[in-house]
């Protein structure tokens, strides 16, 4: 197998002229890796002039949970800004006499997972300031030829979707981040460093690069492969195995009939995957503690494989099998409490839970089909047209060749 060389290790060899006379900041976390598992951030830390770090959601470490604020800090008396805490984006203040900020983290093609608008937020400011931004780029884990999904509506836009994608929008990094400053008009001076043999139509498994958890509940390829589906069960009552030992791949609720939903789903007969009926006891909430039955996607085949038309006809199948049980709405989490949301930067709501769902799926429509009873084949089929565009908006900032 090929070893794909990732951005951070072109630039630290063979592009240190981007670094050359730079005071510069950094933003990443514990993805940020070289493929012999050192760190990146500190491997530029003994060449260049790091004058400051930045952190994402889950923190410089990766140690956070979801949605909790993360705080400044230091890092070796380096000072350390959080960009996911009483702001989303760094202050003028931060970036003064900072002359470019080199991103490095691992994304995971999705467009709910936050660190692209991140990124993103981090680049409208940079602009402003006259601030290289330099993006280390790093493969898509679920390859860069599907897009599935809707796009985002203007009033849904917010840290789980600030720019119209679909929600497997088929882009490295470096690819979005190229589509973000000239379709949003963003003016930043951005330069991004590209993977060294990536092909187009690689996932995870094909790069020979090991996997560095980007997250707490993001510890695996094979959850990030179905995260795109699944994760839109965060926004039901249904646990998305948050809190085990397969988050995002263990899905389900007490009140779920596990051999049932799983024969659903099965004859249905879905691309590239089966189902198995499984129990489980959550950690975290909803339903900590709790004993939920519920179904594992096992996926045979990646390339096969459709998580957004296998997460919709998971909660279609959810509503078809358990009627007034399912609902469209997180119980007892940060989803429900209008005080975090607020605080986490969205705007008001009279109805969190229904709110966030609707922000995942970037716009009402979703939920108001599946709360109709259309079948999950017709939801999906109706993205045909938004998808196809999408792969003609996205083209000219493609870097990677399919062979």
């Amino acid at each position: 197998m090929s070893m794909v060389r990732p951005g951070i290790s072109l630039l630290l060899h063979k592009r240190r002229e981007l670094l050359a006379g730079r005071r510069i900041a950094v933003l990443s976390g514990p993805s940020g890796i070289l493929p012999d598992l050192r760190s990146g951030a500190a491997a530029l830390a003994r060449i260049a002039d790091v004058q400051a770090f930045f952190a994402p959601e889950h923190g410089l470490l990766g140690a956070l949970p979801e949605g909790m604020h993360v705080a400044d800090g230091q890092r070796n008396g380096v000072p350390v800004y959080s960009l996911y805490g009483a702001q989303h984006a760094p202050t003028a203040a931060q970036l003064a006499g900072i002359d470019a900020v080199v991103c490095d983290y691992q994304d995971i093609g999705c467009r709910f997972y936050t660190y692209a608008w991140t990124l993103v937020q981090l680049m409208r400011v940079a602009a402003g300031c006259g601030t290289v931004v330099i993006v280390c780029d790093r493969p898509n884990p679920l390859g860069g030829l599907a897009v599935e999904g809707p796009g985002v509506a203007a009033e849904y836009r917010s840290l789980v979707g600030l720019h119209d994608v679909p929600i497997r929008h088929g882009l490295t990094l470096g690819e979005l981040a190229l589509l973000a400053n000239a379709e949003l008009n963003l003016g930043c001076a951005l330069e991004v460093v590209p993977c060294n043999g990536l092909q187009r139509g690689m996932h995870w498994p094909a790069t020979g690069l090991p996997w560095a958890a980007p997250s707490p509940n993001m510890p695996s390829y094979e959850a990030a492969l179905v995260y795109p589906g699944t994760c839109l069960a965060e926004g039901a009552n249904v646990s998305v195995g948050r809190g085990t030992a397969k988050p995002f791949e263990w899905l389900g609720a007490p009140w779920v009939d596990a051999a049932t939903l799983a024969d659903v789903l099965n004859a249905a007969d879905l691309p590239g995957v089966r189902w198995r009926a499984l129990a489980f006891q959550p950690a975290l909430p909803p339903y900590r503690d709790e004993i939920c039955q519920g179904v594992q996607p096992h996926v045979g085949d990646p390339e096969a494989f459709r998580p957004l038309l296998a997460g919709v006809t998971l909660l279609a199948a959810l509503r078809d099998t358990h009627g007034p049980q399912f609902m469209l709405r997180p119980a007892d989490t940060i989803y429900t409490n209008a005080a975090q949301m607020t605080a986490r930067g969205y705007g008001a709501a009279t109805e969190w839970g229904t709110a966030h769902f609707d922000r995942l799926a970037g716009g009402p429509e979703l939920r108001s089909a599946l709360e109709s009873g259309v079948p999950a084949a017709t939801i999906v089929a109706g993205w045909a047209t938004n998808e196809a565009r999408f792969q003609e908006r996205r083209r000219p900032y493609l870097i990677y060749d399919i062979a």
